[in-house]
């Protein structure tokens, strides 16, 4: 499934082709299950994943 938002459970939404679990998707999907329409994008959580590393390790994205 291209777009995890829209799934119908989480374990489709996070499942990669070869089977593994993928966080950002599942946020995504979280995200628009908790706000409709609004959801995050699979490349807006890897986006906020990424800038939080970043801050984490005293850099800045």
């Amino acid at each position: 499934m291209a777009d995890p938002r829209k799934a119908k459970t989480l374990g489709e939404a996070a499942a990669n082709p070869d089977g593994t679990f993928n966080g950002a998707r599942a946020l995504s999907w979280l995200s628009e299950v908790l706000n409709p329409g609004k959801g995050a994008s699979e490349a807006e959580v890897q986006k906020l994943w990424d800038q939080a590393r970043a801050k984490k390790a005293g850099r800045r994205l």
